[in-house]
């Protein structure tokens, strides 16, 4: 059993901002950190740690940057053999502003990360593959191409369906499982507000073009929920003790969804387990350091039963 991560590898620069920002206006901030992240690092981290054996696939520059991204995966027992360097390239690189209580502004540098391919990601694909999760931080016709392939039949496809962008909504129907936060959802939707509970995401099934199709939406504060054709679940978030740092929530949940599906776990006990993880992940600073691993998920869940 195993997971394999198709998506991006950026170097991280947070800055925390003494004050909420207002447009043209100079910060000066006391507190800045550097960290590997990007969606597909994170979300590999989030797997590895919840525990499934984790293969990453992408691209990082020859580059400083692409050594640190690199040997911060094997650090956590992710194989990168399939991360591709690429020499004259530069790695991707993503500034973070967080907020006092810590929501964000993140703006990204694709860089490497759009040439990352899907032969390369193909290659990553064993018979011990369960899982195969994807976002939309590369190259849009390597995705599809990848998640059309017959290689990648047999597993179970997951789009994390972020950043919301239009050419997304083409890749929908060759995943079984779709996962949105509240504002991709209702981008991708058309609706005029977010959801705030489970009978507003009802619409999803728009979506959905067979009976074993899944749509997964985070609620933030609220849960989480799932709808399928004919039946949709909630689960309640676990309310964090403190917020330092919601940069690396979405990821979190995604990797571990991931690593439920992986380690053959029932999508509402995957639902909890992800809010747990993600409860954990906003008290922390950074994005894939912020990652609990599957002992703490236990315990938190074990603590409120």
């Amino acid at each position: 059993m195993s997971v394999s991560v198709f998506g991006s590898l950026n170097l991280d620069i947070a800055l925390r901002l003494p004050v909420r920002a207002a447009w043209g206006q100079t910060l000066l901030v006391n507190e800045g950190e550097q960290a590997v992240g990007g969606k597909g690092l994170n979300q590999a981290v989030a797997a590895a740690r919840f525990g499934s054996a984790t293969h990453m696939a992408g691209a990082v520059g020859g580059d400083a940057a692409g050594v640190m991204l690199r040997d911060a995966l094997e650090a956590e027992g992710v194989d990168t053999a399939h991360v591709e360097v690429l020499e004259g390239r530069g790695s991707g690189r993503a500034t973070i502003l967080i907020e006092p209580g810590g929501d964000n502004i993140i703006a990204v540098e694709a860089a490497a990360n759009l040439s990352a391919r899907a032969a390369v990601a193909l290659a990553a694909l064993d018979a011990e593959t369960r899982v195969l999760l994807v976002q939309l931080e590369t190259d849009i016709d390597e995705i599809a191409a990848l998640l059309a392939s017959e290689a990648a039949a047999p597993v179970r496809k997951i789009l994390n369906a972020a950043p919301a962008i239009l050419p997304g909504s083409r890749l929908f129907d060759l995943c079984d499982m779709l996962i949105f936060n509240q504002t991709e959802f209702a981008d991708y939707l058309g609706l005029d507000r977010e959801p705030e509970g489970l009978d507003d995401l009802l619409v999803s099934r728009r979506l959905l073009t067979r009976p074993d199709q899944a749509v997964v939406v985070t609620l933030g504060a609220i849960g989480s929920a799932a709808v399928w054709a004919d039946r949709a679940i909630f689960a309640p978030a676990i309310r964090a003790e403190t917020v330092v740092d919601t940069s690396g929530a979405g990821d979190c949940f995604c990797g571990v969804v991931a690593a439920c599906v992986d380690q053959g776990i029932g999508l509402e006990d995957a639902l909890r387990l992800a809010n747990a993880a993600a409860s954990i992940s906003v008290g922390r600073r950074g994005a894939a350091p912020s990652m609990p691993r599957r002992a703490e998920v236990d315990a938190l869940v074990a603590a409120l039963a």
